[in-house]
């Protein structure tokens, strides 16, 4: 999903004003794996609420892979839209719908580092070594939440669940002099594939841990 169509589902939820006299409606801010950002609320009926939210993610983290340094990028914006559910009448929901990301999970080393370590080859020679973790940018999000953002007053929320982004695809490109070693492509397509065997069962799924402060409308 692009951008301004993300931030325009948002502020749709917004936009109508029957929906905000009748059932309630809040904004609010969230903080988590979907990124640091806003979200929005409506109430359908007592039992559903329509929700929307966008995040960005700031912060880059340094992190070891096979003995190689790298700094590692998170997606630029993730938007959600989907229903809470709230099977009892308070503030324990089950919640449903569809995750937008723009931008892929990458990674870098430092400029002309000495690499070491790629495949199953020790290399002397310098490079920069460059990846990024491809997977679906849309796919479905099911998980549980506490706190009802329709509620008068203002409130905290949190929600814990998953998105089902698909099997990843890890690609890796190189520059500098390592690029011309004997083997080094045959190496680098080799630690491609053993970065998806170690974490591939993982990576196909985005985890959604998050906590919110929500500001009633109506």
């Amino acid at each position: 999903m692009k951008k301004p169509l993300a931030v325009a589902l948002t502020v749709s939820l917004l936009a109508a004003p029957q929906l905000l006299s009748g059932q309630g409606a809040a904004i609010g801010a969230r903080a988590g794996t979907l990124g640091l950002g806003a979200e929005a609320a409506i109430g359908l009926t007592d039992s559903f609420v329509l929700r929307g939210g966008y995040g960005w993610f700031p912060l880059e983290f340094e992190d070891t892979y096979d003995e190689v340094d790298y700094t590692v990028s998170l997606p630029s914006s993730i938007g959600t839209v989907g229903i809470d559910l709230y099977p009892g009448g308070g503030s324990f929901r089950l919640m449903g719908g569809i995750m937008f990301r723009q931008g892929d999970i990458s990674m870098q080393t430092e400029d002309l580092a000495s690499l070491g370590k790629i495949g199953d080859t020790q290399y002397d020679e310098v490079g920069t070594l460059m990846g990024r973790l491809e997977t679906k940018s849309t796919a479905p999000f099911a998980g549980i939440g506490f706190g009802r953002h329709t509620r008068a007053g203002f409130g905290l929320s949190m929600e814990f669940g998953v998105a089902f982004v698909g099997d990843p695809e890890v690609i890796l490109e190189a520059e500098g002099p390592i690029t011309q070693a004997l083997g080094f492509q045959k190496d680098l397509q080799r630690e491609a594939d053993n970065i998806e065997d170690d974490f591939g069962g993982y990576l196909k799924f985005w985890p959604i841990v998050s906590i919110g402060l929500k500001i009633p409308l109506g």
